[in-house]
C-alpha cells in the first residue's frame, strides 16, 4: 500500500512537473501568434534555388542568378504576417495567391500572369512555417538582364506584398 501511494506521488508530481512547461509553451505560442498579426505581410528568405525545396528552409540556394535558355528558374521564399481563416472542426486556412512580371531592363513589362500561383493551407495550427516555390521556364527572350516582380497576396487578409528577383538570361543552350 505505501509502495502504491509512493508510485502515486512520484507520477502526480511528474505530471506536475511536465505540465508547467508544457503551459508556458501554449502561452508563448500564444504570445507568437499575438506579434505575428503585428507584422507587415512580407517575405523572407527569398533565393533562386537549384530544385525545389524539401520543406520549410530546407533548400538548396543556386549560387548564380545567370540561366540558361529553357533551364527552371526556381524562386524559393518563406511569407511571414500572413493571415488565418478559422474554418468549422477547429481548422484554419491560410490562403496566398501571387502575380509574376518578367521586365526588361528598361522597366518594360514583357510578359505578365496573375494567378501565377495559388495555394491553399488548411490546418489544426495556425502554421507560420510556411514556404513556396516558383517555378518558371523562359522561352523566347534573348540573352541579357530581366527582372522577376511578384505581387503576393494573402487572401484572407486582404494584404498584398512584392518583392522582385534579378535575373541574366545567358546566350545559347
Amino acid at each position: 500500500m505505501r509502495r502504491a501511494l509512493g508510485l502515486i506521488l512520484a507520477t502526480s508530481l511528474a505530471t506536475a512537473a511536465h505540465a508547467e512547461p508544457l503551459a508556458d509553451l501554449a502561452a508563448a505560442q500564444k504570445a507568437t501568434i499575438e506579434a505575428w498579426g503585428k507584422v507587415p505581410f512580407s517575405q523572407q528568405n527569398v533565393t533562386f534555388v537549384s530544385e525545389s525545396s524539401n520543406g520549410y528552409g530546407v533548400y538548396k540556394a543556386r549560387g548564380s542568378n545567370v540561366f540558361k535558355p529553357g533551364e527552371p528558374i526556381i524562386t524559393y521564399g518563406e511569407p511571414i504576417g500572413y493571415g488565418w481563416k478559422q474554418l468549422p472542426d477547429d481548422l484554419y486556412e491560410m490562403h496566398l495567391m501571387a502575380d509574376l512580371d518578367i521586365v526588361d531592363a528598361s522597366g518594360e513589362v514583357l510578359w505578365s500572369k496573375q494567378g501565377y500561383m495559388d495555394t491553399h493551407l488548411v490546418s489544426h495550427k495556425q502554421n507560420m512555417e510556411f514556404k513556396f516555390d516558383m517555378t518558371l521556364t523562359v522561352d523566347g527572350l534573348s540573352a541579357g538582364k530581366y527582372k522577376l516582380h511578384y505581387t503576393l497576396h494573402d487572401m484572407t487578409s486582404g494584404k498584398t506584398s512584392s518583392f522582385d528577383e534579378d535575373f541574366e538570361l545567358a546566350s545559347g543552350g
